[in-house]
């Protein structure tokens, strides 16, 4: 923003305080927060921290990551263990013999410039 207007972010900074535009984060207490994050997660029981902290957002809340992580587990932590042993277990990747299967990729990246990179492994 400082750039399209033309001046330091300081001079930008400093005249966003004097007119009192400062973004601070909300004074909320943990109380308080952990009430409209029981009453969200009411509505939806599915929904994750982005999800949470986009509502606060909608409500006019600037609430730190942090609190929101630790407000969600203090107000679903059963949801919060269940979803974390739902994690996607990976499996061993296995072939008969080198050369049995190959992998191909494709960076297009750069076709502005008429630049596109293919690659090949032996998988």
């Amino acid at each position: 923003l400082a750039a399209a207007l033309n001046v330091h972010r300081h001079t930008l900074r400093k005249r966003l305080r004097e007119l009192g535009l400062e973004k601070r984060f909300s004074g909320i207490d943990d109380g308080e927060l952990d009430l409209i994050t029981r009453q969200y997660k009411a509505k939806k029981p599915t929904s994750g921290l982005r999800y949470l902290r986009g509502h606060f957002r909608r409500h006019g809340l600037r609430i730190q990551r942090e609190r929101a992580r630790n407000s969600l587990k203090r107000v679903d932590a059963l949801g919060q263990a269940l979803r974390t042993h739902l994690a996607i277990r990976r499996r061993r990747y296995r072939v008969p013999r080198p050369n049995y299967l190959w992998h191909c990729d494709g960076h297009h990246k750069l076709i502005w410039w008429g630049i596109v990179i293919h690659g090949f492994v032996d998988g």
